[in-house]
């Protein structure tokens, strides 16, 4: 299952943690559909996740 990162919490709940992975359920063509730690599915911005590989590509 892919995992994405998020980058940026700005405008989302705080149930989203900035350097916390998350699964993906969908991902689309600007957005993801993950799901949260409480198994709660959200769509979020891409602008605010990254996938976890390109994250540990640039480190």
């Amino acid at each position: 299952m892919q995992k994405v990162i998020c980058i940026n919490n700005e405008g989302l709940d705080l149930e989203f943690k900035v350097g916390d992975q998350y699964d993906v359920d969908r991902e689309l063509e600007t957005t993801y559909i993950v799901t949260n730690r409480l198994g709660k599915k959200h769509t979020v911005f891409k602008t605010q996740f990254k996938p976890v590989g390109d994250i540990e590509a640039t480190i």
